[in-house]
């Protein structure tokens, strides 16, 4: 399976991140491959979240590669992708396994 990981960062604005985070769970949801989406709730913890860079973070599986760059790259993504990418977070995809 294929994670995207965004890490939103702490001076994004709030109620904007909610909003960005749910409507771009209502079309990953549409999408072929999809498997699941998570995000975190209330403040982060640990050493990782003690320097403050992140305040949010968003996790969506795919099933492949291809399921997950054929969403990131659709037409009726761009504009959510262009207003997340606008709060600057650390976007990652990768491929993972369960243990």
């Amino acid at each position: 399976m294929y994670r995207h990981l965004v890490m939103f960062p702490r001076s994004a604005d709030a109620v904007l991140v909610d909003d960005l985070v749910e409507r771009a769970a209502a079309l990953y949801k549409q999408c072929s491959g999809f498997r699941s989406i998570t995000t975190s709730v209330d403040a982060l913890m640990g050493p990782g979240a003690e320097r403050g860079e992140f305040g949010r973070i968003m996790e969506v599986d795919f099933e492949t590669l291809d399921d997950a760059l054929a969403v990131l790259d659709a037409e009726s993504f761009r504009e959510i992708k262009a207003a997340i990418e606008s709060l600057a977070p650390m976007l990652f995809l990768y491929e993972h396994r369960e243990l």
